[in-house]
């Protein structure tokens, strides 16, 4: 491409779509150990939960002169409610009469309604900069910046590395946490990493795909990529290509279509790839080996 010739796309497309595949692709390797381990709930949680976190950042940023629309500001205040969020429910769970169901309900019940009603009183400020604020429930993905380029590489870098790292620890936790223990493995601490896995992804996603779709996007590719006989390994693979491949083509689709929000196009392409897997794969009730 010459210097002055325009990009096939458009530079805000481009950026877009590839913070759109780096989301996509670390979704649906997390994803895979979060649907191994029955923690799709927990990716809810984590992603309802950062509502509030991402209000009270607003206003703190305001307040300390850091400008309410800071986006490292607003990323440590989802990442912090987030975090809160989850860590409560197995707190919740032991609690008589509640149980794990009824903890995830609460926890995800209470953060949401919290972030609400921040929302709506944040709407009042005189600052006006807290326009677009409310666009995270649903993306808004339109608005990337080459700044969340750069944080969506690092997140994705960063999972990348710790999965690769610890694949075996976390293969082994996740399927068969009596048998990791047997091993040597410290449940918990990988537990928790994959905890932070999810809420560094849910954060991340943010942007991408909203806080209220970003789950799908987690959850459908990995569960897709299950239609696919083999190790863990491969299908850890599949599930980041099927996230990659469904974050860019909604970005194409709601570019062909300008009323169809990116993340809603997203999640609809993802939700379509795995129907399609029940569809050819039958045989995926039979399990994913570690």
């Amino acid at each position: 491409m010459s210097a002055g010739e325009a990009p096939f796309l458009g530079a805000n497309t481009e950026l877009t779509l590839a913070a759109g595949a780096l989301f996509g692709a670390t979704a649906g390797v997390v994803g895979t150990f979060a649907l191994a381990r029955r923690r799709s709930l927990l990716a809810d949680v984590a992603a309802h939960a950062s509502l509030p976190g991402v209000c009270m950042a607003f206003v703190a940023g305001e307040a300390l002169g850091l400008g309410g629309r800071n986006p490292l500001v607003l990323l440590c205040g989802a990442t912090l409610t987030a975090l809160l969020a989850t860590w409560s429910v197995p707190r919740l769970a032991r609690l008589r009469g509640v149980g794990p169901d009824g903890a995830i309900a609460v926890s995800l019940s209470f953060f949401f309604g919290l972030g609400a009603v921040l929302l709506s009183d944040i709407q009042t400020h005189d600052s006006g900069l807290q326009g677009g604020i409310d666009h995270l429930l649903f993306g808004n993905a339109a608005a990337t910046t080459r700044a969340d380029l750069s944080t969506m590489a690092v997140i994705a870098l960063a999972c990348a590395a710790l999965v690769t790292l610890f694949f075996k620890e976390l293969a082994a936790v996740c399927f068969d946490e009596q048998h990791a223990a047997v091993l040597g493995i410290a449940v918990r601490p990988f537990d928790l990493l994959l905890l932070g896995l999810l809420v560094a992804t849910v954060v991340a996603g943010m942007q991408m795909a909203g806080i209220v779709l970003v789950v799908a996007m987690i959850i459908a590719p990995a569960a897709a990529a299950r239609a696919v006989r083999g190790s863990l390994t491969r299908v850890t693979v599949v599930a980041g290509t099927v996230g990659a491949i469904a974050a860019a083509a909604g970005v194409l689709l709601s570019r062909s279509m300008q009323s169809m929000p990116t993340g809603s196009a997203m999640t609809l392409v993802a939700a379509a790839i795995f129907i399609l897997s029940l569809v050819v794969a039958p045989w995926r009730r039979q399990g994913v080996g570690a």
